[in-house]
């Protein structure tokens, strides 16, 4: 039993040594396609702009407005016709890293998309003008999102 006992034991720390060197070396190769990638992006700078979308959607009399921040990454785009990639940013500042950097950008390179990154309302600079009070906020749901 004892003997059982020391070579499990012996199979588990030679196992997580095998497994903590892939971790390494799956680290290394993302780092490199990270340099890669900023050193062929530093040069790209996406072009912002604000949109002035509804505040309510559902009422055509309602004609108040708030400003939507947006980015776009056209580097990659092959065609006029070809797709686009949407990014709708989360609860937080939208920043010209969500066109530069990620999953949607490699994707993006692969098929040769537009890359559109939105900024979610009542986040960052897309507020409401009225202010964030409790009373201006019955405009951020999901229904309106």
């Amino acid at each position: 039993m004892l003997l059982f006992l020391k070579c499990y034991i012996y199979m588990v720390y030679f196992l997580g040594q095998i497994l903590w060197r892939m971790k390494d070396h799956v680290h290394k190769i993302q780092q490199a396609r990270i340099k890669q990638r900023v050193t062929n992006t530093s040069t790209v700078i996406p072009k912002k702009g604000t949109i002035h979308q509804p505040l309510n959607h559902f009422d055509r009399k309602d004609d108040k407005t708030f400003p939507q921040k947006f980015f776009v990454n056209d580097v990659y785009w092959q065609r006029s016709d070809g797709p686009v990639f949407l990014y709708i940013g989360g609860e937080g500042l939208l920043s010209k890293f969500s066109v530069l950097f990620g999953h949607h950008v490699d994707m993006a390179e692969r098929y040769g998309a537009l890359l559109v990154a939105l900024e979610h309302r009542f986040y960052g600079q897309s507020i409401n003008p009225d202010g964030l009070e409790t009373v201006n906020l019955r405009d951020l749901s999901s229904q309106q999102a």
